[in-house]
């Protein structure tokens, strides 16, 4: 019971290594929806240490029975589980604000001046954002004009006005 108690506990340490290295993925099949607080790398991690832990623990330094054993680590396990998913669900997976979300997404992102950037008045901008086509209002970070067509990086949106810069200065500087 001790090594399957162990090895339960060095497992969970390797998928917590793995959670915190790729963290809670989206497959590329759901990457519109939020990832699960419940089946992920995470919630496996915490499941298997505890029980683990408990376990070994329990058969070192113990005399209670291998049944009651199992019981108080899969106990010790499930509120682990729950803790695990009670973490994730409100606070690391919780739906983000979209203004802030999408304003974060598009920090870099190339975009095509759909009507002129004055330096007085706001031009428009056309870009793809998780695969559909967006437009929004543009000012230049420079204050200089823009011309229609040209393309353009984002580099914040501030108030639902995106501030953009040429792609060409962008790419001098690279």
């Amino acid at each position: 019971m001790r090594i399957l108690f162990l090895l339960m506990f060095v497992g969970g340490l390797a998928l917590a290594v793995y959670a915190m290295l790729h963290g809670v993925e989206r497959s590329e099949k759901r990457r519109r929806q939020r990832p699960s607080p419940f089946f992920n790398a995470p919630t496996a991690a915490a499941f298997f240490i505890a029980v683990g832990a408990t376990g070994y623990l329990i058969a070192t330094h113990s005399s209670l029975s291998p049944a009651i054993n199992i019981i108080v680590s899969l106990v010790v396990g499930g509120a682990a589980t729950g803790g695990m998913i009670g973490l994730l669900a409100g606070w690391a997976l919780r739906k983000r604000e979209n203004a802030h979300a999408e304003a974060e997404e598009l920090q870099g992102q190339i975009a095509r001046v759909t009507r002129t950037i004055s330096a007085t008045s706001p031009g428009e901008i056309s870009y793809t954002l998780s695969g559909r086509p967006r437009r929004a209002p543009a000012t230049s970070i420079d204050g200089m004009n823009i011309d229609q067509d040209s393309e353009v990086v984002i580099e914040s949106i501030e108030n639902g006005i995106a501030k953009v810069e040429l792609w060409s200065q962008v790419e001098q500087r690279i």
